[in-house]
């Protein structure tokens, strides 16, 4: 037997059916849902493993408490050190960086005088908060 095609034309009786286009949307969302949930177990997987290692990290390098020193601390707070750049209270110029450091040193050894109290709370040695109460202008300083 011999066929008489030209110019490419097929026999319409031997092509497949062309897919619709609800099949074609539910096949790309069953996809996207397996998929979906392989990278959910994945995560979960991820997450567990490096929960562990994550806090003996936390804490191997947790500092201790006598390291924390509340009066350098305070008056690094004061100077204005740990302000953006961007902030109108940050000293810009040489002498209002010297006044700034100035200022500081004097309300930081008032603040010692008037008896500030330092408080670091310990949490399970992974993490420590350490709280400033300034018995001056009544604020509290965390780190």
């Amino acid at each position: 037997m011999t066929s008489n095609k030209s110019n490419n034309e097929t026999n319409p009786a031997a092509d497949p059916p062309p897919p619709s286009e609800l099949t074609t949307i539910g096949l790309s969302l069953l996809g996207t849902f397996v998929a979906a949930r392989c990278l959910a177990v994945v995560s979960r997987l991820a997450t567990a493993l490096a929960a562990p290692v994550m806090g003996f990290y936390l804490f191997s390098t947790c500092p201790t408490s006598d390291s924390f020193d509340g009066k350098r601390e305070l008056k690094r707070v004061l100077r204005g050190d740990k302000l953006p750049e961007d902030h109108p209270d940050k000293p810009k110029g040489f002498f209002e960086k010297t006044l700034a450091k100035v200022s500081a040193a004097i309300e930081g050894e008032a603040a010692a005088l008037a008896g500030c109290k330092v408080e670091i709370m310990d949490l399970w040695g992974i993490i420590k908060i350490a709280s400033i109460q300034h018995p001056i202008t009544k604020t509290a300083y965390f780190w």
